[in-house]
């Protein structure tokens, strides 16, 4: 199959509250971030109660607009799932959240997770030329999903990324 992109969309929801944990990472590779991070999350997964649904989410993450004494120019990655409550949650986790609105959205599909993940840099590439092209500015949000519970294959992870009025980000 390889890695195939469908057509964007534009969905209107509320506000997330994501549960989950992050990792710090140096330089350009993102790979020990994103190790760390879901390795971290992982082995805490099954304590977290109040899920949204069956989605674990992950993006780039600026710790900072949580914690101020956290340095701006660490760099990090964060997995986690999207909960309704925060009351009885792990306290080993990190929480954020994501503004509601429009995003658009993009499903990356591949014949293995590997496939599925490298179409997300893809979409992003993508959808950074289709937000202005169709009259909007990228917004505060922009992260992957996929269902755990997922029939595999193909596999497929969703790129969500919050809209803005163009001249409003």
């Amino acid at each position: 199959m390889a890695i195939a992109l469908s057509e964007p969309r534009i969905i209107t929801r509320g506000a997330y509250t994501v549960l989950g944990a992050w990792a710090p990472y140096a330089g350009q590779d993102e790979g020990p971030g994103w190790a760390g991070a879901d390795a971290a999350f992982r082995v805490r997964k099954e304590a977290v109660a109040h899920r949204a649904d069956d989605r674990i989410l992950g993006f780039m993450y600026r710790p900072q607009r949580d914690n101020p004494a956290i340095p701006e120019d660490l760099r990090a990655c964060f997995v986690g799932v999207e909960v309704t409550s925060l009351e009885g949650q792990p306290e080993s986790l990190f929480v954020t959240h994501f503004s509601g609105g429009e995003y658009v959205l993009v499903d990356c599909r591949g014949d293995t997770s590997a496939e599925a993940a490298e179409g997300v840099g893809q979409a992003i590439g993508m959808l950074m030329e289709w937000i202005p092209a169709h009259g909007y500015a990228e917004g505060d949000a922009c992260f992957a999903a996929a269902h755990e519970a997922a029939a595999t294959p193909p596999w497929v992870e969703t790129v969500y990324i919050k809209l803005e009025p163009a001249g409003q980000s």
